[in-house]
This record gives C-alpha cells, structure tokens and sequence, in this order.
C-alpha cells in the first residue's frame, strides 16, 4: 500500500506524502489487528478461532484507502490484536481485558503481572493514543474553518451475543446495517451527525443511532480534544461477510466499500 508514513508493531498510519494536499480529517481502526506478539502467547489459549471470534475482520478492507488518501483523509489502523491489549478501553484495564470472548469462552489462561503489564501498556497501547493525538491536534490547527472530523470504524455481529446481552438485555435482535453512534449527543454537531446519518441513508442503508452502540473509549478520548466532530461506526458484518466461516462476501464488501468511501468524502468535505 503507498502513502504509509509511519509503521509499527502496532499501527499503521497512512497519509498522502503530497504537502499540498489538504488533510480533511480522519479515519482510525483499532479493533480489526490480527497480530499476536510472542509475549502474549503464554497467557492466552491457543484456540485461534475463540482468539479471533470478535476481531473486526477487515474493517480496513471497506474503505478505498487510496481515493480517501488522494482526498486528503489520514487514516490510522491498528495492527495488535484485540485480545492483547484492547485500545477501545481505558489504559488500566486494556492489556488482555478479554478474558472471554463474546459467546463465552475462555481466551486467557493466566494473569498478567504488574510488572509485565506496564510494559506492554509501554509498547503497545501509549504509542497508539499517543500518535492519534498527535495527529488530531496537528491538522485540527491547520483545519480552522470547522471542527476536524473523525470516525472511529468498527464491525459488530449482525445479533446480539450472550455478552451483548448481558450489558443490555433490551436491545433488538435484529440489528441495523450501520451503528452511528456520538455518546447521545456528546462528540459532535448535530448538522455532522444528521449528515452521516443521511448519506448512509441515501445508499440504502438502514443506519440506527446510539443503539445498540453509544461510542467506545477512543470517542470518549477524542472528545475531551479541543474542536472535534468525532463519531463511532459499527458495520454490521453480515453485510460484507460470512460470520460463521469468516470469510469476505466479495460482492457485498464492494457495496460497503463505495458507500463508507463516498460517506467519509461528503462528510469530510469543506468545499
């Protein structure tokens, strides 16, 4: 892939190398890594396929990396595994927070010492917040007309799990194609959240809001960041793939790519 800028054991971070392009504003993906290092493997069962039940399984496969990148949107994808350290939590409960996956079973086989853990945090999880508020708070300057808009993209299982349930036993089961979700009002204008609301709308999507997701720990992050139009979605994934073999539905995966890749387009636009 061109454009990478910086790359890492735990992200990559892609950015037009043209200065005179206009940076517009920015996508991450932090919940769709796949990678184990060898440090985490003592602790976890080797059951890859428990490991891997609640990876969003190539989020960053849905967008047109290089039409958004030539539109001057950064985009910043996390390449550590969610089981290892979950970047959508709070930095005290991150490293292997999963101790279960959703349907219930065992990812962990030991605890973490202190000592241990405070590296990992060290390696990777500080360098993640670390380079995403660093570029927020870099191009948000440059970005003086508006707030700098950010969507923080994630894949969710087309029904509610066992873990779904538990934390909020009332919700449908029968879930929509996108989540767009602002913490019930909290992270953004109303005007951004109706427009991306609408342009899913307008490709044929039934978007729902703030339900069943009302934004993770990186829109909460990004929010106490000054001048930020910053939401959450969650794809629903049997929209682009076949949940239970994990496998890419070709023809689908296409649809959603043109509908996030022109969504993020007019939404990021300022002409």
């Amino acid at each position: 892939m061109k454009h990478i800028v910086e790359s890492n054991e735990v992200f990559d971070l892609y950015q037009k190398s043209d200065s005179q392009t206009k940076v517009r504003g920015l996508i991450s993906i932090p919940h769709a890594g796949m990678v184990i290092p060898d440090e985490f493997k003592e602790f976890l069962t080797k059951s890859l396929v428990d490991i891997n039940e609640d990876v969003d399984f190539k989020v960053y496969d849905l967008i047109d990396k290089d039409r958004l990148l030539d539109f001057g949107v950064v985009i910043l994808v996390a390449k550590i595994h969610r089981v290892c350290v979950d970047l959508n939590r709070a930095e005290n409960i991150a490293v292997l927070n999963w101790k279960q996956n959703t349907f219930g079973n065992n990812l962990t086989v030991k605890e973490v010492p202190k000592d241990i853990e405070e590296d990992l945090l060290k390696r990777y999880y500080r360098p993640y917040y670390n380079k995403l508020k660093e570029t927020l708070l870099f191009h948000s300057e440059r970005l003086k007309d508006r707030p700098f808009p950010v969507i923080d993209l994630h894949s969710m299982p087309s029904r509610p799990t066992a873990y779904h349930l538990k934390n909020n036993p009332l919700q449908s089961m029968v879930r929509p194609d996108f989540c767009v979700s602002d913490l019930e009002g909290k992270t953004c204008s109303e005007d951004f959240k109706n427009k991306a609301m609408h342009l899913l709308q307008r490709h044929g999507h039934s978007p729902s809001l703030n339900d069943p997701y009302k934004g993770g720990f990186i829109t909460k992050y990004i929010n106490t960041l000054p001048r930020m139009n910053n939401i959450q979605i969650e794809i629903n994934r049997a929209c682009y793939m076949d949940e239970q073999n994990k496998a890419i539905i070709h023809n689908l995966a296409a649809q959603v790519r043109t509908t996030l890749t022109e969504m993020a387009m007019d939404l990021f636009s300022v002409d």
